[in-house]
């Protein structure tokens, strides 16, 4: 029944396109009505979470203009909600070709290769945004994620590390401390704090998920340097 109801407002709007539109944009063709249509029937669709049926509509109104960017990233926000990272992903990265400055498309872009692990290329996504819009809170929170996890993935290094130092030099699987490892860790760490102190600063609204985020890495941080001390503690084998 609800997409029974759902169907019913597509076609009305797109209805209301036809009849609308004419009247107050006499100049407007009957392509431009029908790719405009296509893209208020996607929109709904999208706001009554039904992603995934808006996704066709999308593309229908970009075989009218392959090069509309803003259609573009509409069809990129659907394939997310609908799940489709891949797809996503050649969506952003078409309309990087067509404006490489586009903002939108960066953090977008970065969002994608933070899903799929990529956490390197995300921060460096989530940066060239910031140097278009160093005023954007919400993507000084990103960036701060992004080195908050690199963090943690060079801290799980580090215990490696310290596992290893617990063994013998002539034993099997030894190898030799790296000392980068650990300042590289450090480095993430600060920098993700910083980036979300940046975040408070200009926009005091969300200094509580932001500081409850800093704690969980500061407490997340304690508890990897008492595990790697245990690491290094450990008899020798």
């Amino acid at each position: 029944m609800k997409f029974y109801w759902i169907i019913i407002v597509c076609v009305v709007l797109a209805v209301g396109v036809f009849v609308i539109v004419p009247a107050v944009a006499p100049t407007v063709t009957a392509n431009g009505m029908i790719k405009t249509a296509h893209v208020t029937v996607g929109d709904t669709l999208c706001l009554l979470n039904q992603s995934e049926f808006a996704i066709p509509f999308y593309d229908n109104a970009l075989q009218m203009n392959t090069s509309d960017i803003a259609i573009q990233k509409k069809k990129g926000e659907a394939l997310i909600k609908s799940g489709r990272i891949n797809d996503a992903n050649q969506v952003y990265i078409q309309v990087l070709s067509l404006n490489g400055n586009d903002t939108v498309a960066l953090v977008k872009y970065g969002d994608v290769l933070m899903q799929q692990g990529d956490l390197t290329g995300a921060l460096g996504y989530y940066e060239a945004a910031l140097r278009n819009n160093p005023e954007d809170a919400n993507v000084w929170v990103k960036k701060g994620d992004a080195l908050l996890l690199m963090s943690m993935e060079e801290t799980q290094k580090l215990h490696a590390i310290a596992q290893n130092l617990s063994k013998q030099p002539d034993s099997p699987g030894y190898k030799p401390p790296v000392a980068t490892d650990q300042m590289q860790s450090m480095d993430s760490y600060q920098n993700a704090v910083k980036s979300y102190q940046k975040a408070i600063e200009l926009d005091p609204k969300i200094s509580m998920i932001v500081t409850s985020r800093i704690l969980g890495a500061t407490q997340n941080q304690l508890d990897s340097y008492e595990g790697l001390l245990n690491d290094i503690r450990a008899p020798s084998k």
